[in-house]
């Protein structure tokens, strides 16, 4: 008697479960494409390497973001890190000068 519960029980819950994770992947894949949207609004430097440094008091005094990727790259996105690198710059260089360099303490992949 106690299988037979578990079977009804296994087999009825199963229905539910799988609808509601597909509609929770929806929202999960919406989440993760406006997570996306923002974090594309948001300025950062893009760094190549295993070794991550802490950057928050400059992400705090200039509001640009350093994000570390991993030390093997293609083409292409040695090129997109190097042409937003450059705008991030140019930005920084045209608001604060050439001291936020100082405060980075190394030079941006491309810049």
């Amino acid at each position: 008697m106690k299988t037979l519960a578990i079977i009804v029980y296994s087999l009825t819950s199963l229905v539910p479960i799988s609808l509601h994770s597909n509609s929770r992947m929806g929202s999960a894949n919406q989440e993760k494409t406006h997570k996306s949207a923002y974090k594309e609004r948001i300025s950062y430097f893009v760094q190549f390497g295993i070794v991550a440094k802490d950057h928050k008091n400059f992400e705090r005094k200039y509001g640009v973001e350093v994000h570390y990727q991993n030390c093997v790259i293609s083409k292409y996105l040695s090129e997109k890190a190097k042409e937003n690198n450059q705008r991030v710059a140019k930005k920084l260089t045209q608001r604060f000068g050439n001291s936020w360099k100082k405060d980075l303490g190394f030079l941006p992949y491309g810049v």
